[in-house]
């Protein structure tokens, strides 16, 4: 098979499943382990994916973003151990900011606790809330079609009203030179706002957001704890920089 065509068929590949191993890669082009490792390297320098610990995944625009039905669909048990994580460090009593998002949604079903409260700007948390007897406090704002967020001037707004013991926070990447970020400004906005309003802040981040730069910055100027998986920690090459850098609580 001719160079051309191993790489057309590696970023077919890739632009169809978004991450492959390199196994996979192997046995789809027939090809030797040495031989997809230095495919990787050139497609990597020329901007067309990017490699990861095992094989290469899809590079996304900065400003774009998936919608929430295909979020639900991605790494389901990483983001469920994360937010049964998440979820056991509510306290009874706690009044608490759930932001939108499929690994903050993936909490609801593990709050057993008693007596909380809870704001939220996402759409989809809402009724699973409702349904187990939560109070639930919503923003206001424009509704995001993507991801059944309230952004914008007025849901900051409306957030400013409020004191949380705790915020949950769900982040588009993290990246050890660029911190944290979104591809949205207005998420960005209503993150930091939240952050701000939280006695102690936790944000939600699977393996995929490791070493990941979106448009928009997230800024904070308090201590925060990042909550991630076993997978994040076994795979991200350069995982113990970021748990020097961040303070780091994953896997159960």
């Amino acid at each position: 098979m001719l160079t051309t065509e191993r790489h057309q068929l590696i970023i077919d590949e890739i632009n169809r499943r978004e991450t492959v191993t390199l196994q996979e890669l192997i046995n789809l082009t027939h090809s030797s382990t040495s031989t997809i490792r230095r495919d990787l390297s050139q497609l990597e320098q020329r901007g067309l994916l990017k490699r990861v610990h095992g094989g290469a995944t899809q590079i996304a625009k900065r400003h774009e973003e998936r919608n929430m039905t295909d979020k639900e669909l991605r790494f389901q048990d990483e983001k469920q151990e994360i937010a049964r994580l998440a979820a056991s460090l509510i306290a009874d009593g706690d009044t608490i900011y759930l932001d939108a998002g499929t690994t903050t949604l993936e909490m609801i079903p593990f709050i057993t606790q008693q007596d909380i409260i809870v704001v939220t700007n996402g759409l989809t948390h809402v009724r699973p809330l409702l349904d187990k007897g939560i109070p639930v406090y919503m923003t206001g704002g424009e509704v995001k079609s993507t991801t059944f967020a309230n952004i914008g001037v007025n849901a900051v707004k409306s957030l400013e009203r409020y004191r949380f013991d705790k915020a949950f926070i769900g982040m588009n990447g993290i990246d050890l030179n660029y911190g944290l970020s979104t591809p949205d400004p207005n998420e960005s906005e209503m993150k930091e706002k939240a952050i701000h309003l939280a006695s102690q802040v936790y944000v939600l981040l699977d393996h995929s957001k490791f070493n990941e730069v979106s448009f928009a910055e997230v800024t904070y100027e308090k201590s925060i704890e990042l909550l991630t998986s076993e997978k994040a920690i076994q795979t991200i090459s350069n995982f113990d920089q970021f748990k020097e850098k961040y303070n780091i609580n994953g896997g159960l």
